[in-house]
């Protein structure tokens, strides 16, 4: 029985929408947790009786008690080692991810022999997470799937572009290794520019990134080549960073100052275009069968990828307070599959 929430970086972008969203939805006791008490109180007293503000150093253990008082713990942080999330098996407390790092994914993995009592959601929002479940609903059209791309938009908007922006860039000098012709081939971020129509959104150059979804489902599907892609809504900008990455002068970034500078740049650009909030996926599936190449796609579009992460999340909290689910470590799409909007339960 789920009766208390804990959101860790609950005032946070990400955090502050799921905590907002469950406390329309549901009457569920929300703990809203992080490092400034202040911020955690300041937010409460936004949301009503139901919000209570926790202190929570997650590199500190000795702050790990006040988990005890939830029965489900969302992290909205990005972690360095798994011990928050042993506490909570050890102390049979359901557990919720939102991050999107496939390494950190594997840790948590490794946790399943203490997963007795509880039950541990990965890959959830909007990529991975969405992204995910999109591509198992390809997977259930087609039969069999020779190569799966995914891509991500986001919108450069001014609410969440420069966190948007700061990520990628963080990650630019980066590879990772990827099934491609037929073997495993190791690619770096924001490179192999791909086209890829987003209908009402127009043509975007895209490229490769690593983001955990295409990992987790080339394991579900060893026979297939899975890439996800990144794009962003101002073409401009696609077009600056090939530019930059091709000519390796995204090595300075590692100096603040040269990647501060680059980030006013580029936000720039939404003075002189079309830029928005808006966020797609497009996942593509395609085979060579009866000598013919077949594809299909889904397309999502939504505006705010943060507000279409916290509303994927809030849909499998609720499945933890109206459905039984099976103990243990599990992705998105391990337990859940979309249907018109909503996320259903899996049946095995």
């Amino acid at each position: 029985m789920i009766n208390a929430v804990m959101i860790i970086g609950g005032y946070g972008e990400v955090g502050g929408n799921i905590a907002r969203q469950l406390a329309q939805s549901t009457d569920l006791q929300m703990l809203i947790a992080g490092r400034q008490l202040a911020k955690a109180k300041s937010f409460c007293q936004q949301l009503g009786p139901k919000a209570h503000p926790v202190e929570m150093d997650i590199q500190q253990p000795k702050s790990y008690e006040t988990i005890l008082q939830a029965d489900l713990v969302i992290m909205c942080i990005d972690q360095k080692h798994t011990a928050l999330v042993q506490y909570c098996l050890e102390h049979h407390i359901h557990y919720i991810d939102i991050t999107a790092h496939f390494a950190f994914h594997k840790q948590i993995e490794q946790l399943e022999p203490l997963a007795q009592q509880s039950t541990v959601i990965m890959s959830v929002g909007f990529a991975p997470g969405l992204s995910n479940l999109l591509a198992k609903h390809l997977m259930d059209q087609m039969e069999p799937i020779e190569a799966l791309h995914i891509s991500i938009l986001l919108g450069l908007g001014k609410k969440h572009g420069v966190g948007a922006i700061e990520w990628l860039l963080d990650q630019m000098n980066q590879s990772y290794t990827i099934k491609k012709n037929g073997a495993t081939q190791t690619v770096r971020n924001f490179s192999e520019k791909k086209i890829t129509y987003f209908n009402k959104l127009g043509k975007k150059s895209s490229y490769l990134f690593n983001f955990s979804d295409q990992h987790v489902l080339q394991r579900k599907m060893p026979l297939s080549e899975i890439q996800t892609y990144l794009t962003f809504d101002v073409e401009l900008v696609n077009r600056l960073l090939a530019i930059l990455h091709r000519c390796r002068i995204t090595s300075l970034l590692k100096y603040d100052w040269i990647k501060h500078g680059l980030i006013k740049i580029i936000q720039s650009f939404r003075y002189i275009t079309s830029s928005s909030d808006i966020c797609a996926i497009k996942v593509e599936a395609m085979n060579s069968e009866d000598n013919r190449v077949n594809e299909t796609h889904q397309i999502w579009y939504a505006n705010n990828e943060a507000l279409m992460t916290a509303y994927i999340t809030v849909l499998v909290v609720k499945q933890f307070i109206y459905s039984t689910l099976p103990y243990g470590v599990y992705h998105i799409d391990d337990l859940f599959y979309l249907d018109e909007g909503d996320i259903k339960q899996t049946t095995n």
